[in-house]
């Protein structure tokens, strides 16, 4: 058996949360919110006996679980009392706008801090995850829509436009995998590689930043990010795209699947795009 995976576990809950709500079938909402709970029971050893901390050694906590939680909570809204959902969307907000944005840093967001909300300087805690931070916003701009916050939508629009123009490559385009906030060099191999599903969540932010404030850089930076997109990562002959390229936009690995790329980052993405630009299309026909 594999280490529980929070991804995993994710997107199960929100599949068959979506699958009760469209057939009305109870089985499948009993397995939604079971695993739902067994995603709250991981909170303190996400993985359990395969952990590598030693006791009494630096504790860290990560973004992975509140910016996620922001996603889920509304994908099976239906499934939770009223109560317990407000107080799961609100604690969700607090941790990923008030403890892992870090406005000393110029307002980025970091991947780890220890159990206190304190920043730490080591490999995991000077970690900055551009892609993560992007993707969250939209989930937040989202509750912001849901609680009518509209100020909370505003910060969140601005952060995605902070972690873009952080994590954009300069010199070759494309959006860092990984990133040190102190400049050094990341301990990821993999660090300076362009990532399918860091660039289709980075058009979700920008298109909803722009649908619901109206900030036209939300729609400048849309445009470039949605070039170097469809020009390095779609394959022009067989359709479908590649997940991995090198920090030159170079395809590193042919395969269009694997553990970490399957059938959900670009469905999901191209069909929330895809109902935002109708938005944004009919309201200037009726300006």
């Amino acid at each position: 058996v594999e280490p529980y995976n929070i991804f995993s576990y994710t997107f199960a809950a929100m599949a068959f949360g979506q699958l009760s709500l469209a057939t009305g079938n109870q089985e499948y909402a009993d397995i939604a919110k079971k695993t739902f709970d067994i995603i709250l029971s991981k909170v303190d050893n996400p993985k359990g006996k395969w952990n590598k901390l030693h006791p009494g050694t630096r504790n860290l906590k990560n973004f992975a679980l509140p910016m996620i939680l922001c996603n889920l909570a509304l994908e099976i809204e239906h499934l939770l009392p009223g109560d317990y959902l407000e107080q799961t969307m609100e604690t969700c907000i607090h941790e990923v706008m008030d403890v892992f944005h870090r406005p000393e840093l110029g307002g980025i967001i970091v991947e780890n801090v220890d159990t206190d909300g304190h920043l730490v300087d080591c490999f995991e805690g000077r970690q900055v995850t551009p892609g993560h931070a992007i993707e969250a916003m939209w989930f937040i701009m989202d509750l912001g829509k849901r609680l009518n916050r509209p100020e909370l939508i505003e910060k969140a629009k601005n952060i995605t436009l902070t972690m873009l123009e952080y994590g954009w490559d300069k010199e070759y385009g494309g959006i860092y995998y990984f990133m040190d906030r102190n400049g050094y060099p990341p301990q990821q191999l993999e660090w300076d590689q362009k990532l399918w599903w860091v660039h289709i969540e980075t058009l979700i932010s920008l298109l909803k930043g722009y649908q619901l404030t109206g900030d036209k850089q939300c729609m400048e930076w849309f445009e470039k990010v949605h070039n170097y997109t469809w020009t390095h990562f779609k394959d022009k002959e067989h359709s479908e795209w590649y997940g991995y390229l090198n920090r030159k936009g170079e395809v590193l690995l042919s395969l269009k699947g694997g553990k970490w790329k399957g059938c959900f980052h670009v469905p999901r993405g191209l069909y929330q795009c895809w109902k935002m630009l109708n938005s944004i299309d009919e309201k200037s026909h009726l300006c």
